[in-house]
Order: structure tokens, then sequence, then C-alpha cells
């Protein structure tokens, strides 16, 4: 082979790297994470530092641990449109979170604005969580040690402790395994899968499902709620949308990955609303929340 073959051979070779590079790129822009409130000692781990979640603070969403401590609690929006309450003493990995691309300028926010493939390990504590309307092929599953739910909307609540795991569905509905040997269980609205682990080694774990608790049973349904809504509270707070990111001569530039339809690419950002006319409903802060 001639000098000049090798030279068009690495060429064409880097050229097709380079666009199936920026086609992967489109395809998986870098999903987003939005603090709508945070209270007390709560951080983030990216992999490479821990640092202080920040209210109304931005940060790539795949990859990151967010935990509370005793007396601390935090709400964040996913760029899918999904609110998250992390109650105190919790500890959550964002295991994989990848989204497509999406169009600028969107005009209903409530419906999610492309699909996603979400995986969330909650290793303690507990979670309150409130989606958007999910695109079909979406998918969102919440892990414990002793459960994987996959989640179909639209409000739940997962608790994780020692001695059981505990997925809760307000509206609705989950698939819920109790371990991978264990069939799928379909949880919802209004009811509870409730797993804890066997007391004899190598037999499934431990499953009840039943209609979530009222009255005086530390008034469970409201505690449940409490959560939700401060995830949904949080979730109505911000918006995603992509913009243009010009580079320092005010050329465009690469960034994220996300392509509109003229083929620009831009980013994604969180923009905060401002309401009009006071929003229905509570907004529940994370302050305001009961004990269990």
């Amino acid at each position: 082979m001639n000098r000049l073959l090798i030279i068009r051979t690495l060429s064409a070779a880097l050229l097709l790297a380079t666009v199936a590079h920026a086609e992967s790129s489109k395809k998986s822009p870098t999903s987003k994470l939005y603090v709508a409130d945070t209270q007390g000692d709560t951080q983030i781990d990216n992999g490479k530092e821990i640092d202080d979640l920040t209210k109304k603070g931005v940060y790539n969403a795949e990859g990151t641990i967010i935990e509370t401590k005793s007396g601390s609690n935090a709400s964040v929006v996913l760029s899918n449109g999904t609110g998250i309450y992390f109650d105190v003493n919790t500890r959550v990995q964002l295991r994989e979170f990848v989204q497509d691309s999406f169009k600028p300028n969107r005009t209903d926010y409530d419906d999610e604005p492309s699909i996603s493939t979400m995986h969330v390990i909650l290793d303690f504590g507990v979670i309150g969580v409130s989606t958007s309307k999910l695109v079909a092929g979406s998918t969102m599953v919440f892990d414990t040690a002793l459960l994987s739910a996959s989640i179909r909307g639209r409000q739940s609540v997962i608790t994780a402790t020692d001695k059981e795991s505990v997925v809760s569905i307000i509206q609705g509905e989950a698939s819920v395994q109790a371990g991978p040997t264990d069939t799928s269980h379909l949880v919802t609205a209004g009811r509870q899968m409730i797993v804890k682990p066997s007391d004899k080694p190598g037999h499934p774990n431990i499953v009840l499902i039943q209609s979530i608790p009222e009255g005086d049973i530390d008034e469970a349904r409201i505690w449940l709620n409490e959560r939700v809504l401060a995830a949904d509270s949080a979730r109505k707070l911000v918006y995603f949308e992509v913009q243009a990111k010009k580079s320092g001569d005010g050329t465009l530039s690469f960034f994220d990955g996300v392509s509109n339809d003229a083929g620009t690419t831009g980013e994604i950002v969180a923009v905060p609303v401002v309401p009009t006319t006071p929003p229905e409903g509570p907004v529940i802060s994370g302050a305001n929340l009961t004990g269990h």
C-alpha cells in the first residue's frame, strides 16, 4: 500500500469516527438535574468530587450520587420532567439517565420532552417521585437491595431500610419484582408492595401487597402524600429547553449533542417558571414535612 493510500484510509477512518461520535451525541444528550429546594446538609457526588447541593443549581445527572444527612432533605427536577424528593438520611445513585434529543420551544411542559431511560438505585432512605406524562418507549426503573420497580407514572414513594423495602403508588402503576427470581407484581394506585428478606437462606424474599393504610397507622397516607407533593411542587418550578450555545467568537459550537430541526447543536438548560397566576394546589417545601 503506497503512502498516499495510507493517508487517505486513515483520513476516512477518522472522518467516520467523528461522524459516528456526533451522531451518538445527538442521540444521547447530557441529561440534567435542577435543584428546586435543599435544606440542611445535602451533597452531590459526580464521581470526581463531592459538593454541597446548591438551590437553583444545575448539574449533569447521569452517574451522580445524591445524599442527605440527618435533618436534611432536597428536591430536584430531572430534564425529562421528573421531580424527586429526597427525605432525611437518603442516598440515591442516578446510575443511568439517557435522554433522546428534543425540540426547543415546546408547548406542553407536562409531557416528557423525549424518550428517556432511567435506572435509579435507592441505597437507603425515602424518595417521593412525581413524573410528567411519559413518552411511549421510556423506561424508569428504581432498585433497592430487595426489589426492582418499573414505574409507569405518575406519583409514588419508595422506601429502603435494612429490614424492608416498600413501593407505594399514589397515582399510576408499577411492575415490581422482589429479587431476580421473583415474578413481576402489578401495583396500582392506592396500593403498596412491601418486601422483606427471607429468614431462610436461599429462599425468596417475603412479599406483601396491600392497600395503603389509612387512619392512625402512623398517618401513613398523609405521610406518603406529603412526599409526593414535595416532588410534584418541585416539578412545577422549572422546565427544560434547548438553546444554541455560542463560543467566545460568537459562532455556534457543539455542546451536549442536542439538535433542533435546523440541525443546530445546543444545550439543555433549566428555565425557572415565573407564574403569572398563583399555582393550583399547595406548594410543599421539605421544611414543612412531618417526620415518620
